[in-house]
């Protein structure tokens, strides 16, 4: 890995200041956001945890549960209001 950096910035070196700094900048800005992805990781949780926490996140018609094919696919309603 040492390697690989160090023809890194030799390459680098040949490039004028202000690139060298935008290049720097993406570098650290990069490093910097992986250090926010992989501190804020959470407990694996098993499916019906995942369920659990999105209950309720959604906002669906109140017979959503009953009618589910005529809300995804367009099919009649099996029941009616009246019922």
């Amino acid at each position: 890995m040492i390697q690989v950096l160090e023809k890194a910035l030799t390459k680098l070196s040949t490039l004028p200041e202000s690139e060298q700094e935008v290049i720097a900048n993406l570098i650290l800005t990069k490093i910097e956001n992986q250090e926010i992805v992989l501190t804020k990781t959470e407990p694996e949780k098993n499916a019906w945890e995942l369920l659990e926490d999105m209950a309720g996140s959604m906002e669906a018609p109140e017979d959503w549960s009953q009618e589910h094919d005529h809300y995804l696919y367009g099919t009649s309603k099996q029941s009616t209001e009246n019922d």
